[in-house]
């Protein structure tokens, strides 16, 4: 029974509030009331197990945890959620932990999101009928090891290599240089049994380049690491503690030839290297894992956005924004607060059904590879990196703006925003630093361009640059709006087909523009590139804000007539508008500069957000309530569902460690009081 005093009395009304069923929500988002069930089901169990249930205790990562402890907590979590799911046969735990972070936080975590779809994808058929059923049952821990000191996103230039020798029928897996080192691959610490190793395939005097090798880390006997191999821990880091990223490096260590992943190329026993017909299902796995991150940050950035909900409903701060009011005003009555809130909670909604879209296209891809048909992975691999790079960007920001919506108290690590910021900060740069990801996009689209100018088609789910190419920059003049009454002119920018035709245009004429300014150059390709390369990065951002808004129409258009689908249709028309009119939106600028938009229609924009936000206002914590986190997924004083903010707070507070060892020494920090404090003011004394 929560108790009742002024805060938890204003989350009840709030949610009383609420124009819509928030379980309807909660079903749509988890796929459906029996699956919403299981789920709780298996947090209890898991939280019942680390014995974080019952949030009046401080949780274990606020009591001045070492790194040691860090991950010790992370093994615990990491075990009850891995066995949870083997017991209970569910893989509510395979992409993300039970704080909603993705499951590489966990030393049990690359199993389920790295290890075994790699295996799946990249191995023959004796390969996955052995070592997918030891993984599957936690017989072996596995890991994925690419990242090394000297070398990230650019895989081609990998220094690890992996040398046949023909007499032994063996592979020698070497680290040549000290920046060959196998460095942030997550759970090698000291976690993971074995893992699949990316490293140069060299035969004779030839190199094949990068390929995937079984190498065994660890003794299932006693956890010693292998013969020639040398691993360890990176230390602290922002986040990420729980789980042991690390090093790894390779002194000739000997595999069989057959722990080559021949999936899709093989190497016989007389050196034979065969590149199979099916070869471009490795790209598949990038795909998949790019594609696990987009859905885990929306859950992240709603994590945040969600405890800063919560805590603007019940802070009460100031007079009103006249400061006339009678008593003080609820943060969320403020346009700036509720702005912000708001706004962040439409971006995780986008980034979620954009999420949907992209994993649904990828189970066509595979359909279609099963086949041999490979013709749509060139629009999957662009999609999933220009998603994941706009999300994990969005998601990163949002968190931020979200702790900032909390003032101070959000600044505490007690507040569980600093967690939240510094985890899904990280997804940015791993995976494709994001930089790279969206050039990539750029010459994804330039290539699209270039075959349209050869008369030929190109990929159906890019057909609107098919239609820019037609009319360049004759397109969707239309939604300029001269006459009519005001009202008429702003209910327009309600209108999806608007909004998307705004976002169209935007798109078709930065990559048009950008790529003529490309490929009119007369300086040398790659200086080319290099000078330009600002306008491509916000021409592919622009394409890919196109589409996550199709996406975000698409899903909630099509949905029966409820109330939570009215919301959720207010809900995408604020992400349409507010990324024109934001100040904080990237580029946003990118939309007025040729004149497309009047000053008259973006003073009618910002009339539709004021109105949308007065709609939504009512409706901020069913939509964050909808996520379902349990209050132990969040860690937060300030996000607990009942609202108890203060007494929460203030109850962590006096539990911090250096305050308990203090109220024993009659209120005295002694260590501090005898050796530092007390000698400075008796030399001023004298």
């Amino acid at each position: 029974m929560a108790p009742f005093n002024r805060q938890t009395e204003l989350m009840d009304k709030a949610r009383r509030g609420a124009t819509f069923d928030t379980y309807q929500l909660t079903c749509l988002i988890h796929g459906g009331a029996d699956t919403v069930e299981r789920r709780r089901a298996a947090f209890h169990r898991v939280e019942t197990v680390a014995n974080t249930l019952h949030q009046s205790q401080l949780p274990r990562s606020y009591a001045n945890m070492d790194r040691e402890e860090a991950y010790d907590e992370g093994l615990e979590w990491g075990k009850a959620a891995f066995e949870d799911g083997i017991s209970y046969n569910h893989d509510f735990f395979d992409n993300i932990t039970p704080r909603y972070v993705l499951s590489n936080a966990s030393p049990f975590g690359l199993t389920t999101v790295m290890f075994i779809p790699t295996i799946e994808l990249q191995a023959t058929a004796e390969q996955k009928a052995y070592w997918l059923p030891l993984a599957r049952a936690g017989k072996v821990n596995g890991a994925y090891c690419q990242t090394e000191l000297g070398h990230g996103t650019f895989v081609r230039g990998i220094e690890t290599t992996a040398t046949l020798d023909f007499k032994t029928d063996e592979f020698i897996i070497h680290s040549p240089t000290l920046s060959s080192t196998k460095f942030w691959p997550g759970a090698i610490g000291f976690s993971c049994t074995h893992s699949i190793v990316l490293a140069r395939l060299i035969i004779g005097d030839k190199d094949y380049g990068p390929h995937l090798f079984m190498v065994q880390f660890r003794s299932l006997e006693d956890g010693t690491p292998m013969p020639g191999i040398e691993l360890g821990d990176l230390g602290l880091k922002m986040s990420y503690n729980g789980t042991c990223n690390g090093f790894a490096t390779f002194n000739q260590v000997r595999i069989p030839r057959t722990d080559m992943l021949m999936g899709n190329a093989t190497v016989s026993q007389e050196g034979t290297y065969t590149k199979s017909a099916h070869a471009k299902l490795s790209y598949a796995t990038l795909v998949y894992v790019r594609t696990v991150i987009i859905h885990a940050v929306a859950f992240q950035l709603a994590q945040a956005v969600t405890i800063a909900t919560r805590y603007s409903t019940v802070r009460e701060q100031g007079l009103g924004p006249n400061g006339m009011a009678s008593a003080e005003t609820a943060l969320m009555a403020y346009k700036s607060q509720h702005y912000r809130i708001l706004t962040n909670i439409s971006k995780a909604y986008a980034i979620l059904f954009a999420s949907w879209t992209c994993d649904a296209e990828y189970q066509e891809l595979r359909r279609q590879q099963t086949n041999g048909n490979h013709s749509i992975l060139p629009f999957n691999h662009n999609l999933a990196a220009g998603l994941k790079a706009w999300s994990t960007q969005t998601a990163a920001d949002g968190a931020e703006d979200s702790r900032k919506c909390c003032g101070g108290q959000g600044y505490l690590m007690t507040s569980g925003l600093p967690e939240i910021v510094a985890s899904v900060t990280a997804t940015a740069t791993f995976e494709g630093e994001n930089y790279v990801l969206w050039q990539q996009v750029g010459r994804y689209l330039f290539k699209c361009i270039d075959t349209l100018k050869t008369g030929k088609r190109i990929d159906p789910q890019m057909s609107y640059l098919s239609d820019g190419y037609d009319h360049f920059f004759c397109v969707d003049k239309a939604v300029r709006i001269t006459a009519g009454p005001c009202d008429a002119r702003r209910t327009r920018f309600l209108d999806p087909a608007v909004q998307l035709s705004i976002f169209r245009h935007r798109a078709l004429r930065l990559i048009f523009t950008s790529y003529n300014d490309l490929r009119s150059s007369t300086l040398p390709p790659a200086d080319a590139w290099n000078q330009h390369m600002m306008s491509i990065i916000s021409a592919a951002r622009a394409h890919i804000e196109y589409l996550v808004l199709s996406f975000f129409i698409s899903h909630t258009h099509t949905l029966p007539y409820t109330p939570h689908q009215r919301v959720l249709t207010r809900l995408c028309s604020l992400f349409a508008l507010t990324t024109i009119t934001n100040p904080a939106s990237i580029n946003a600028i990118s939309f007025v500069e040729d004149g497309h938009l009047s000053l008259i229609q973006l003073r009618d924009i910002k009339d539709c957000v004021n109105d949308l936000l007065a709609e939504l206002v009512p409706d901020a914590v069913a939509l964050t309530d909808a996520w379902d986190f349990t209050d132990a997924s969040l860690c937060s004083a300030l996000g607990m569902r009942d609202g108890n903010v203060y007494e929460t707070l203030m109850s962590w507070t006096r539990q911090i460690p250096i305050n308990v060892h203090a109220n024993q020494k009659r209120g005295v920090y002694e260590k501090g009081w005898k050796e530092w404090v007390e000698p400075v003011l008796r030399a001023k004394l004298a």
